[in-house]
């Protein structure tokens, strides 16, 4: 037997993946508009920033009484949105759910990217950001988000490491079980200790309540499953990839069981908090902003959509159509987005001595920092499904997925035989095998 080097043009090899650039000059103008389009949000927010460092916290719109702003919501936004990949990777690696493998690399690229976007959000609100490097080398460790902002640095890099180790399968299925043995506990770290930043506030009514933690891990993984689940049919129109429907209804079964016991959660919550302290002014007032004052635009969509989507999951009739999936998990992203923002609110809407301060609205600088960070998680996913090789090759699972990419993303015929060429998007070096001799 001989092993036999193709070289595909535009293939790429480095740090043991077939980086394929050669996708992106073949790339249409509907791709290259949307990355256009991507380019300008980033660009208006480089513009932003460049306008915070130079006046200072004056272009935003936080102030002694909302100390935290949208990069705080959109903090806890991208780190809740994480969990949904660890949950598909880890049901892999350590449950065998093979159901879910056609998704794992997807999985763990949608994790990395958003912590990464929650710690890019963080930086953006600093105005000397250069300053970061005193956070590492000489750390309070009475503060909170030294804890919170070390585990999200280090969850992310073993996202990416573990995505390395998926790709280029070094190591097999033991070490890839090995990293995610590892990623777990980080991953719960970094999701307790965001919690714990406001459930140890005790003077803050409103977040000084011991579910506050475990609310926070449900409405996470909820909402990160159902970012993923969108994300897996943006791939399957847009890149062709294509996922057995089974993958879509587990995940719509998984999505409608965890939404269920959030709303559990919630209710039980707004019981407790809201009945039970009737007679103190300190709780009961500040929980009446969000069902009938100043919030409730804002919290009760939170509510009406959760319900929408879990009842849209519900029908088994239904919850098979892509368009009921799909529906379903939006509604639900967007709730999850209004629960963090109503979060932030519940700790500032009445300060220490009960003066009412208002509903916290972004600047615009604020927004546009928030939609340039987003846009940059979009465009550098955008590119890693056009020149990685995120499918899992078919022979290594039962339940793999079709792929609508040609030759360029599957295996395909050798000339002269019927011996398969590995693709170059497949993990590894890129061969031919065949029978040489005479």
């Amino acid at each position: 037997m001989s092993e036999i080097v193709v070289k595909r043009p535009g293939v790429k090899r480095f740090i043991g993946i077939d980086w394929n650039f050669g996708a992106l000059k073949t790339a249409g103008p509907r791709y290259w508009a949307f990355m256009a389009i991507l380019g300008i949000f980033i660009g208006l927010a480089a513009i932003s920033w460049t306008e915070l460092l130079r006046h200072g916290g004056a272009v935003l719109a936080m102030r002694d009484s909302s100390p935290w702003g949208l990069w705080f919501v959109n903090y806890m936004y991208y780190v809740g949105l994480s969990a949904g990949g660890l949950v598909v990777y880890a049901s892999v690696h350590l449950f065998g759910a093979e159901q879910y493998r056609p998704l794992a690399r997807f999985a763990v690229l949608q994790a990395g990217v958003l912590v990464m976007l929650a710690l890019l959000g963080l930086l953006s609100d600093m105005k000397l950001p250069w300053r970061a490097v005193w956070f590492m080398i000489t750390p309070n460790f009475t503060a909170p988000f030294v804890f919170t902002g070390s585990a999200a640095a280090i969850y992310m890099i073993i996202c990416f490491i573990d995505l390395w180790v998926m790709i280029t399968r070094k190591g097999g299925e033991k070490l890839a079980h090995r990293m995610t043995l590892i990623a777990l506990p980080f991953a719960i770290y970094l999701h307790t200790t965001t919690a714990f930043v406001l459930a140890l506030n005790k003077s803050r009514e409103l977040w000084h309540t011991a579910i506050m933690v475990p609310i926070f891990l449900t409405s996470a993984t909820a909402s990160g499953i159902a970012l993923l689940l969108i994300f897996a049919y943006i791939v399957q129109h847009f890149a062709g990839y294509k996922f057995k429907p089974s993958m879509f209804r587990s995940l719509s079964t998984l999505l409608a069981t965890v939404i269920i016991i959030d709303l559990f959660l919630l209710a039980v919550e707004m019981i407790v908090v809201f009945w039970g302290t009737s007679t103190s002014p300190y709780y009961s007032i500040r929980m009446a902003e969000f069902f009938t004052g100043a919030y409730a635009p804002i919290f009760l969509p939170v509510l009406a959509l959760g319900l929408t989507s879990f009842v849209l999951l519900s029908r088994r009739s239904t919850r098979h159509l892509a368009s009921v999936q799909i529906t379903a998990a939006i509604l639900y992203v967007v709730a999850i987005f209004f629960k963090r923002y109503s979060l932030l609110g519940m700790g500032f809407v009445y300060d220490t001595l009960g003066q009412f301060q208002g509903v916290y609205v972004p600047s615009l600088v604020e927004i546009l920092l928030a939609v340039g960070v987003l846009a940059f998680g979009i465009a550098l996913v955008t590119l890693a499904v056009k020149v990685l090789p995120m499918e899992e090759p078919e022979s290594e699972h039962g339940h793999g997925h079709a792929h609508g990419h040609g030759d360029a993303h599957a295996l395909y015929p050798a000339p002269g035989g019927t011996a398969p060429v590995v693709s170059a998007h497949m993990a590894g070096p890129v061969t031919e095998r065949g029978v040489s001799g005479p």
